[in-house]
């Protein structure tokens, strides 16, 4: 009986030699990770070199060559992608979604070539489709939710960070290739290119992208938000400054319809309520002293003045020319209820033919925008996945069996993807929210999803990796 125990132990030996490296490289990175965090650099700071290469040369380009970076160092991920056993780990809803948006992108891309418009429409379909690779790749990961977030906050949250002080440093003193950008492209949205006088836009092309991405970045943190992480409350105090120096009302209104839906979701929402306040309360106070104390004289109160302008929509000159903007969009496609294709509206309307048509560049609605260039089919499409997705999402969260050992972070998990597609499809009516960085936003928030729904296919739930957030809380 004595030398069972040492023969039992020799035969398990080899099973346990299998199983070991699970828990080794839930805490490794992979190369693909750390490619990853080159992505996502690329896409945080790429505007910001095409800007500094026109200011070495002296003038503004309005076709930089740089503005494919982002897309161009998305396409290693396809590598990990089209593998059969990542397929295998996707989400029905996942493949669902995945299926919709290429089929729906691809129809505006097919009107656009009909009429040949197609270096344009080219463009504008990988704006779209190029992103989904991220979110198809994070959600094929063979990690349980809570680790791939961690990994994610590792690598998004030193980003915004990065990006919104630039921001802060741009408002105080822009620097001359900022300048330079905005007096090139005649970029009246930014304002006025003046210490104190412009709206923030960072390291990106425009205020609007910029405020989303501060938005999003704060709601990617709520599950990360405790009094005792000291490290956190120094970078949300970075973005929420520079989310107000966007002067973009509709990203704090996203901000704060992203936070409600990550309260009703999340099973966490007791011990994240008095944590919220105290931010709420920094960031309402922010909006009061942040111009004077950075040194603002007479746009001291440029915050509060734009936030005034809630209560006063019938005088707002950009709300009444976004009325103005929906009936031309609603006349256009009653006109052509097929659309007129990819290309037509937008930074990519400059490649195609009809850069000076009456909607042109300048229509400030993503949905109205998709609805003129897909019509009523493919806006039907957009819609499906944009709002359609996340409902599903939802429900499939609300199954989620309490016997799970992971259960626990993936509804949290869940509940923070839920909020950062509740946000953008608020902004999106008010800007194109769901292309470029922002698509990107949008897929691995899908992404996170479907690791927290998981599939049978999909890698076993290991219980020593598993429960990330109640082990943090």
């Amino acid at each position: 009986m004595m030398r069972a125990q040492p023969l039992a132990a020799l035969r398990a030996a080899p099973r346990l030699a299998k199983t070991a490296p699970v828990a080794a490289t839930s805490t490794r990175w992979s190369r693909e990770w750390i490619y990853f965090s080159f992505v996502m650099v690329a896409w945080s700071f790429s505007p910001l070199l095409r800007r500094l290469i026109d200011y070495r040369n002296g003038a503004f380009n309005p076709l930089q060559i740089a503005s494919l970076i982002p897309f161009l160092v998305l396409l290693p991920l396809a590598l990990f992608v089209f593998k059969k056993e990542r397929f295998m780990r996707l989400a029905p809803v996942m493949r669902f979604a995945a299926c919709a948006w290429t089929i729906t992108f691809a129809y505006g891309f097919l009107l656009a070539a009909a009429v040949g418009s197609v270096s344009a429409a080219a463009f504008e379909l990988v704006q779209y489709l190029a992103p989904m690779l991220a979110g198809i790749w994070l959600a094929g990961q063979e990690l349980t939710v809570g680790p791939a977030l961690r990994r994610l906050a590792q690598i998004v949250l030193p980003c915004a960070g990065i990006v919104a002080v630039y921001g802060i440093i741009q408002w105080v003193q822009p620097p001359p290739w900022d300048v330079l950008w905005v007096e090139g492209s005649r970029f009246v949205a930014a304002d006025s290119p003046v210490p104190f006088g412009m709206r923030v836009f960072s390291t990106l092309n425009s205020p609007g992208p910029a405020a989303d991405f501060f938005a999003v970045t704060m709601i990617f943190a709520l599950p990360l938000v405790r009094l005792s992480r000291v490290w956190v409350w120094p970078l949300l105090g970075a973005i929420g400054a520079a989310l107000l120096l966007t002067l973009i009302r509709e990203a704090w209104v996203a901000l704060v319809v992203g936070t409600a839906v990550y309260l009703i979701a999340s099973p966490k929402r007791l011990s994240a309520i008095p944590t919220l306040l105290i931010l709420t309360g920094l960031i309402g106070a922010s909006a009061f002293a942040l111009p004077a104390l950075l040194g603002s004289g007479s746009g001291s109160d440029v915050i509060v003045s734009r936030i005034s302008t809630f209560g006063d929509v019938g005088h707002d000159s950009s709300a009444l020319a976004r009325q103005g903007e929906i009936s031309d969009a609603l006349s256009q496609s009653l006109v052509n209820p097929l659309g007129a294709g990819l290309g037509n509206i937008g930074a990519a309307a400059r490649l195609g033919s009809n850069s000076g048509s009456e909607l042109g560049n300048v229509l400030d609605s993503g949905y109205l925008a998709r609805l003129v260039e897909l019509g009523w089919i493919g806006f039907i499409g957009y819609l499906t996945v944009v709002a359609g997705v996340p409902l599903l999402v939802a429900y499939g969260l609300a199954r989620i069996p309490r016997d799970r050992s992971d259960a626990l972070d993936a509804k949290v998990a869940g509940a923070m993807a839920l909020a950062i597609c509740a946000a953008l499809a608020w902004s999106d009516a008010a800007n194109d929210a769901h292309l470029g960085l922002d698509g990107l936003l949008f897929w691995l928030a899908l992404g996170v999803a479907s690791l927290a729904l998981g599939t049978p296919g999909g890698a076993a739930v290991s219980r020593s990796r598993a429960m990330w957030f109640r082990a943090k809380s």
